[in-house]
Parts: structure tokens; C-alpha cells; sequence
């Protein structure tokens, strides 16, 4: 059940009590990022020759998503598809909703419901995709961690987008969304997918980011660590 209140009411990027349309950045990432981008200079301009996307705006993405590949994914992601799952089973969802409802009020609401009953669907989708994902791995489902929404590896793409976008970047005849060679070709597959480009306008690289994550929050934020890793 902890799984589908996550899912519910806190999955929706937050900004700082500082600066409410940015989320809070350590700003000690921003100096990690610029020497990640050093580091992974050979492999980002291979992205960027082939997709256009550069290596800042990989790096910015990555830096939110899982501290450029650092960040514990303690979560089984079988697990938190399935919990997610169980909601269409009605009396499973009545027993979250009578178990949490002092604490969360809105989980009576039709709206909550609604929503819970979309995100239901959602997973078993994204289960199906991610069992093809394991299978041209060859893994155990079982074993694959990530985010309590699903996301998976550095990139902390959901199965059924990198079941479309995964790209195999070190060329191991694998696409695997833990690998980050693959996840930093995978990026520029999906983000040149939603229009990104170098030279276009800033309301257009907008756009693209807003397809990876449909946050306005999370927007501006990539859009402020893309720009402060070129200074």
C-alpha cells in the first residue's frame, strides 16, 4: 500500500520553499555534473553527433534523475507495478482507503479513485513492456530495482519508453536501461523524438523536456542546471 500513496500523492516533482517553480539543488551537483561531462566527454559527443542532444542537457537530466547515476533505486520493480495493479481489484482499493483515510482524506474522494484506477491500468502496461525488457536482457523480472514509480536506471526511464527508445550505446548487442552508456544514448533517442535541438528556441526545448517529465517544476529546473553547466 505505501507504494500506490507514493504513487498518488507524491510523485509530482516539488520546488524549494525558496524558489517554488525550482526544485532545491545541491549546488555541489552542478560541480559534479561539470566534471561528469569531462569524464564522459567521448560517449556524450557520440549522443550528441548522432541525436543533437548535447552533452548539458544529458547531464542536467541526469544530475535530477538519479544524481548522475549515484542515487540508491531500492525499489523492486515488479513489485511496485503490481501493488499498483491490485487497485483494480475494488476491494483491495477499499482497504487502502479505509486503512489510510485520516491521513490522507482525499483517498475518499472520486477524483483519488479515478486517478488510482488510471494509474492501475498504467502499471499493468508497463508490466507487460517490462517483461520484454527482461526477456531480451535474459533476467529475472524480480530483479530489477528502480523508483517507487517504476523508473529504471540512471535515466529512470519507465519500461514501455524504453522499450521504444532503449538503445544499445556501448555496443554489446544489449539495450539495457541500468547500463549508462545506453542510458545516455537512450536520452538523446527520446529527447530528439520531442523536438530537441541545439539552435531551436528556448520554448521548444521546453517541450521536449516537459515530454520526459510532465512537471512544469521539473522543466524549469532542468532548463536552470542546463544553463549553469555551460557557465
Amino acid at each position: 500500500p505505501d507504494i500506490v500513496l507514493k504513487n498518488l500523492f507524491f510523485s509530482e516533482p516539488k520546488g524549494s520553499v525558496q524558489k517554488p517553480d525550482v526544485m532545491d539543488i545541491d549546488p555541489r551537483q552542478i560541480e559534479r555534473g561539470r566534471d561528469f561531462m569531462k569524464e564522459n566527454a567521448a560517449v556524450l559527443s557520440a549522443v550528441e553527433q548522432r541525436f543533437g542532444a548535447s552533452p548539458r542537457i544529458i547531464t542536467a537530466i541526469l544530475i535530477i534523475e538519479s544524481r548522475l547515476g549515484t542515487y540508491p533505486m531500492p525499489y523492486n520493480v515488479v513489485n511496485a507495478y503490481a501493488n499498483l495493479a491490485f487497485v483494480l481489484d475494488p476491494a483491495y482499493w477499499k482497504e487502502i482507503q479505509n486503512r489510510y483515510a485520516d491521513a490522507y482524506p482525499q483517498i475518499r474522494d472520486d477524483a483519488t479513485s479515478a486517478r488510482a484506477k488510471r494509474k492501475a491500468k498504467w502499471a499493468v502496461r508497463e508490466l507487460y513492456h517490462l517483461s520484454r525488457i527482461a526477456d531480451h536482457l535474459e533476467i529475472d523480472p524480480l530483479s530489477i530495482s528502480g523508483s517507487f514509480a517504476g523508473a529504471m536506471g540512471p535515466a529512470q526511464f519507465i519500461p514501455s519508453s524504453f522499450w521504444i527508445f532503449g538503445m544499445d550505446g556501448d555496443g554489446d548487442g544489449l539495450a539495457d536501461p541500468s547500463n549508462m552508456t545506453d542510458a545516455k544514448f537512450s536520452m538523446g533517442h527520446y529527447l530528439r523524438k520531442f523536438g530537441w535541438k541545439e539552435e531551436t528556441s528556448v520554448e521548444q526545448k521546453r517541450r521536449a523536456i516537459w515530454h520526459y517529465n510532465r512537471s512544469r517544476v521539473y522543466v524549469n529546473t532542468v532548463m536552470m542546471l542546463y544553463e549553469q553547466l555551460g557557465h
